[in-house]
């Protein structure tokens, strides 16, 4: 498939017919499947609403007075003394 797709979910819904048109018509001329075209349609969506969920996230107030702390440690959540992971983007 593509990248990093080793793990992946399969998703259906409903679209209107003048919707489905236009996605078939944006397939043929890019010489791809219909799904391959609604893939990256998804996953172009998902990837730009991620990013503005996290800089609000990061640009809310509460972050001054708690801090962002990063956490190295992977098993970090399993230790007595474990603290809040950073908020981070990829």
């Amino acid at each position: 498939m593509g990248e990093n797709m080793s793990e992946t979910k399969i998703v259906q819904t409903e679209v209107d017919m003048e919707v489905y048109r236009t996605l078939k018509v944006v397939a043929s001329i890019e010489k791809k499947s219909l799904k391959e075209v609604v893939r990256e349609i998804l996953k172009d969506y998902a990837e730009k609403r991620k990013k503005k969920i996290l800089e609000e996230v990061e640009n809310d107030p509460i972050w001054e007075a708690v801090g962002l702390l990063e956490m190295d440690d992977e098993n970090a959540s399993e230790r007595d003394d474990w603290g809040v992971p950073e908020w981070q983007s990829e």
